[in-house]
């Protein structure tokens, strides 16, 4: 598997143990649950610290991942996504 970059806490770690984010067509971020979704993705370790550090500050991370302005979803609304996809990446990863 290939190594990617976690958006909150920056550090390389093998794609299965992420969760990919990508951005629909209106700005919004969205988890790709399965992983194949269409366009740019950027990835986030599936724990509370690194999505706490990717909003901290002025929440540039997303920006930065994304190569343009995103609209951000409340913390709880990602976090809650991003543990039903972290459970659903490792049952087709298994």
């Amino acid at each position: 598997m290939p190594d990617r970059t976690c958006i909150g806490c920056r550090k390389v770690r093998d794609k299965s143990g992420l969760v990919r984010i990508t951005v629909d067509l209106g700005g919004m971020l969205t988890v790709d649950k399965d992983g194949r979704g269409g366009g740019r993705g950027g990835y986030i370790c599936p724990s509370d610290e690194c999505l706490i550090a990717s909003y901290k500050g002025d929440k540039r991370c997303f920006a930065r991942a994304f190569k343009g302005d995103v609209v951000l979803p409340t913390m709880d609304d990602l976090k809650l996504a991003i543990k039903e996809g972290a459970l659903l990446n490792k049952h087709i990863n298994q």
